[in-house]
C-alpha cells in the first residue's frame, strides 16, 4: 500500500457508515478480494496512482496498514483516460454525489480542451446530462456540501446554481429548515427572472419596457418588485451583444477568448512562470505564442463581463509543462546541494540563437492554425525556388514523384504560368487552366530552345511542390536542405497574423525585445497596430533571417546517401554560382 497514492479522484465525501461496512467486509475475508485499477505515476518512479478503487485502498490501509500487499491491475493510461475511468467506476459502485461527478467531469472536460461531445462520449452520458452536472459547479460551497451529504436533492441544487453565490446561502437555509419541495422552490425562484442591476448592457432602454417589473409595480397590487426583467431571452440577447463588443479588443490580445456560461463548468487554469503551477520563464514566453493561450469572459449573472487573463486551455499540455518545470527545479536543487554549482551556470544563448534549431531550447507551444496555413504557403515557395536552383537534386525529386505516384501533385495552372514566363508568350487565365491535347502540347514544347526546355523540366518538380501533401513537402525541404534563414524575412505579413500575446512571445524569441530596450514597454502598452509598427522599425535589427520556430520545418534525415555530383556521401549544398545563375528562374517558379 505504501507504493500506491491517491489519483485524480473527484469523490470528496466518503460515507462513514458505508466505509465501516467495507472495512468489516475486508476483515471478514482476510483482505481485499477484488483488485483496484492503477497506473504508473506520471512523475514518481516506482509509485502507482489509483484510477479506480480508492474506497478499497482507504479501507485496506485502515484494516491492514501500509505494509499490506494490495491486489492491483496495472494499466497505462493518459490523464484523460484516468479521469474518465474513475468517474465511471464511482458511478456504478457506491454512488458519488452529483457535485462530485460534476467536478470529475469538469476536470475531464479541461483535458479534452472543452469538447463536450467527446467528454460525454467517454463518460457514457449525453451532452444534456453533462451540462446539467457542470451547472452544479456554480453552486456555493454550502450548497455543494448539502448535496454531497444528501441534505438536499439534485433539483434543489440545480435551481440554486442559477442564483448569485451571495443569495444561495440564504435560500439554502430556508429550503433545509422548511423542507421546501423542488417544485415549490422552482415556482418561487421563477418569479425573479433577470436582475437589471446585474446587466452588462445599457439599461436605459429598459425604463419604458413592458417586461420591466417596475411597470407591474406601478400598475398592480402584487408584483415581484422593481428591477427585474421578465423577458429572459431578450435579456440574454442584449447581454451577449454587449459581451461580443467587449470581446473584440480582447481577440487582438489573445489567441483564445472563451465565453463562460453557467452550464460550462469552467475552472480557469492560470499559466505563469512562477508559483505552485508555474512553467518557468522560458516556457511561459513560449506559452504566450500558443494557440491555446488566452482569457475568459464571464457570461454569468453576478460576474457579467469579468475577464481572467493568462489562461491555458489545454489542461494536458499544462500539466506536462508544470511537471517538467518542477523536475528541473528539483534537479537544480540537488545539483546545488551537491556543491557542483547552480544548474543554470555557464554561458547562456543569446535571444537570436534561441530561434535556431541547434539551440537545444525545450520551450514549446502549439502553433495557431492561421500561422500553420501561412507557413505551408511559404514552405511551398521555398521548395519550388530550391528545386529550380538545384538541377541535380531536382532530377531525383522528379523521379521520386513518379515512383511515389505523386505526379498528380503538379499544379498544372502554375506550370502553365511558368511556361509562359520562360518562353515570353502571353497567356490568359482561361488558357492556362485549359488542358491541351498531347499533340498540341508537344508542338508547343518544340518551340523551346535547349535552355528553355531544361528550365521547363525543372519546373515540373517545382510545380509539384505547390500541390504535394504536407509530408511530401517536408521530405522535399529536408532533401534539398533548404535554409529558412536564406528565405524568410520577418515582416508585416507574418506579424499581422499574431495577437498581442503572440507578438510578445515572438519578440522574446527572436531578440526584438532586447534590441528595443526601454522602448519596448511603451510600444507594448499601445494598440496592436502601433506595436507591430514599432517591432518592424528597430534600427540595426536583422529582419532577414530572423526565423521563429513556428516557421521552421522539422528536420528528418534520409537513410541513404545522395550520389549527386562525383563520388559518394552526402550531397554538397549548391554552389553560389549555380544559385545566382538560376535565381531569375527560381523567382518565376
Amino acid at each position: 500500500l505504501s507504493a500506491i497514492v491517491s489519483g485524480p479522484n473527484h469523490r470528496q465525501y466518503f460515507d462513514p457508515q458505508a466505509m465501516k461496512e467495507l472495512e468489516a467486509g475486508i476483515r471478514a475475508t482476510g483482505g481485499v478480494t477484488q483488485p483496484i485499477l492503477v497506473r504508473p505515476h506520471p512523475e514518481r518512479e516506482g509509485v502507482f496512482e489509483i484510477m479506480a478503487g480508492e474506497r478499497r485502498w482507504r479501507a485496506a490501509r485502515t484494516v491492514h496498514g501500509d505494509d499490506y500487499d494490495m491486489p492491483v491491475v496495472i494499466r497505462d493510461a493518459s490523464d484523460a483516460e484516468a479521469r474518465s475511468l474513475g468517474i465511471i467506476e464511482n458511478h456504478f459502485r457506491d454512488d458519488t454525489s452529483d457535485v462530485e461527478q460534476a467536478e470529475g467531469a469538469a476536470s475531464l472536460l479541461a483535458y479534452n480542451k472543452g469538447d463536450k461531445h467527446e467528454t460525454a462520449l467517454q463518460l457514457g452520458w449525453n451532452v444534456d446530462t453533462l451540462e446539467r452536472r457542470l451547472l452544479l459547479l456554480n453552486c456555493a460551497p454550502t450548497v455543494r456540501s448539502a448535496l454531497n451529504e444528501r441534505r438536499i436533492k439534485l433539483g434543489h441544487a440545480e435551481l440554486l446554481a442559477g442564483l448569485p453565490a451571495s443569495r444561495q446561502d440564504k435560500v439554502l437555509g430556508g429550503v433545509i429548515e422548511h423542507k421546501v419541495p423542488v417544485e415549490v422552490l422552482k415556482k418561487q425562484l421563477g418569479q425573479f427572472a433577470k436582475r437589471l442591476a446585474d446587466a452588462v448592457f445599457d439599461t436605459g432602454q429598459c425604463i419604458a419596457c413592458p417586461h420591466n417589473s417596475a411597470q407591474q409595480a406601478s400598475l398592480f397590487d402584487e408584483s415581484i418588485g422593481e428591477g427585474f426583467c421578465q423577458h429572459p431571452s431578450h435579456y440574454d440577447e442584449l447581454t451577449m451583444a454587449a459581451l461580443e463588443a467587449r470581446a473584440v479588443p480582447l481577440r487582438e490580445q489573445f489567441p483564445v477568448v472563451r465565453f463562460v456560461r453557467l452550464e460550462d463548468g469552467f475552472a480557469p487554469l492560470t499559466v505563469g512562470p512562477d508559483g505552485p503551477m508555474g512553467v518557468g520563464a522560458a516556457q511561459y514566453t513560449a506559452c504566450k505564442g500558443c494557440e491555446n493561450f488566452g482569457c475568459s469572459l464571464s457570461a454569468m449573472a453576478g460576474s457579467y463581463g469579468e475577464v481572467h487573463e493568462s489562461l491555458c486551455f489545454d489542461a494536458a499540455c499544462h500539466a506536462k509543462k508544470v511537471s517538467a518545470h518542477r523536475r528541473t527545479a528539483r534537479e537544480a536543487a540537488r545539483t546545488s546541494a551537491d556543491g557542483s554549482g547552480p544548474a543554470d551556470a555557464g554561458p547562456k544563448p543569446s535571444p537570436r540563437k534561441a530561434a535556431t534549431p541547434a539551440s537545444g531550447a525545450t520551450a514549446a507551444h502549439h502553433v495557431p492554425a492561421r500561422v500553420v496555413t501561412y507557413r505551408i504557403e511559404q514552405w511551398r515557395k521555398w521548395a519550388a525556388n530550391a528545386l529550380m536552383a538545384q538541377p541535380q537534386r531536382n532530377q531525383r525529386v522528379l523521379a521520386a514523384l513518379v515512383l511515389a505516384g505523386d505526379m498528380r501533385a503538379v499544379v498544372r495552372d502554375r506550370y502553365a504560368e511558368v511556361a509562359a514566363k520562360v518562353t515570353g508568350a502571353a497567356t490568359s487565365t482561361k488558357a492556362a487552366s485549359a488542358p491541351l491535347p498531347l499533340r498540341k502540347a508537344i508542338e508547343q514544347t518544340c518551340s523551346f530552345d535547349d535552355q528553355q526546355a531544361a528550365t521547363m523540366v525543372r519546373a515540373v518538380a517545382a510545380a509539384a511542390a505547390c500541390g504535394i501533401d504536407n509530408d511530401g513537402l517536408e521530405a522535399i525541404l529536408n532533401y534539398l536542405e533548404v535554409d529558412e534563414a536564406r528565405s524568410f524575412v520577418l515582416d508585416g505579413s507574418y506579424l499581422d497574423l499574431l495577437t498581442v500575446s503572440e507578438l510578445e512571445s515572438l519578440a522574446d524569441e527572436v531578440g526584438l525585445r532586447q534590441a528595443m530596450g526601454g522602448a519596448y514597454a511603451k510600444a507594448r502598452a499601445g494598440k496592436r497596430a502601433d506595436f507591430i509598427k514599432a517591432l518592424l522599425a528597430v534600427t540595426g535589427f536583422a529582419y532577414a533571417g530572423a526565423v521563429p520556430k513556428s516557421m521552421r520545418y522539422p528536420r528528418r534525415g534520409f537513410g541513404r546517401t545522395d550520389r549527386t555530383g562525383s563520388g559518394t556521401g552526402a550531397a554538397p549544398a549548391p554552389a553560389a554560382s549555380q544559385v545566382a545563375c538560376d535565381a531569375a528562374e527560381a523567382v518565376s517558379a
